[in-house]
């Protein structure tokens, strides 16, 4: 049996991630998070907002993903996410800034919809925050 994993992390847009790994963990919709070794079982499943880790050269790096599905098999991973970015691609000012504005949105929300999008905005930003080490990103 193989010590590695193919991890391949894509999006409509463009393939974000694509190595051989050691080990990978992912947020589910519905089950919280798998963790993935070598010689897995096969299965499908929905994949959730949050972080995705994975482990290479004993080293844990950070991808954040939202939505979309994961394929996973005994010796390949693959998460077609709806959007993802590694660490480098995250522009922490850009961030921040998204952050600050869905703030200011829950407190003006005044209908389910409002709130609901506000809210989402405000968790996208601090799982990009929490990915790339940022101290409002953490408690999330």
């Amino acid at each position: 049996m193989s010590q590695s994993i193919k991890l391949e992390v894509v999006t409509p847009e463009r393939p974000v991630f694509s190595a051989e790994v050691s080990e990978v963990q992912f947020p589910t919709a519905t089950r919280g998070y798998y963790g993935i070794l070598p010689g897995h079982t096969p299965l499908m499943t929905a994949v959730g907002d949050g972080l995705l880790y994975y482990v290479q050269d004993g080293q844990k790096h950070w991808i954040t993903v939202f939505g979309g599905f994961a394929e996973v098999g005994p010796d390949r991973v693959t998460i077609l996410a709806r959007e993802s970015e590694t660490v480098d691609m995250i522009d922490l000012e850009q961030v921040e800034a998204q952050r600050q504005r869905a703030l200011k949105l829950l407190k003006e929300a005044v209908t389910e919809h409002d709130l609901a999008a506000a809210q989402a905005a405000l968790d996208a930003s601090l799982i990009r925050l929490q990915a790339a080490g940022h101290p409002a990103g953490h408690g999330f």
